[in-house]
């Protein structure tokens, strides 16, 4: 029998070169920020999605391991299972 997958989200983190910044690319179970409404989480399977982000995102690795990023601004876009997180735009 073969094992069961763990949901997962693709993400992408991209930074302008010039902030010098780590990007990130690979699977999360949920990344989390907040927009001008307050906190959300995107889970595996979430609807298509764009918001502009403020202060702070997080992203839950598969591993276990969390990943934040600070920031003033950024825009957070679903589609497909997959996050696009553009930051310090």
């Amino acid at each position: 029998m073969k094992p069961k997958e763990t949901p997962s989200l693709l993400v992408e983190v991209f930074w302008p070169p010039v902030a010098g910044q780590t990007s990130f690319q690979g699977k999360a179970v949920a990344v989390s920020s907040e927009n001008k409404i307050g906190k959300f989480d995107i889970l595996p399977e979430h609807t298509n999605f764009i918001s502009l982000i403020f202060n702070k995102l997080t992203i839950d690795t598969l591993i276990g391991k969390k990943i934040d990023y600070a920031f003033k601004r950024g825009v957070l876009e679903v589609s497909e299972n997959q996050v696009r997180v553009f930051l310090g735009i």
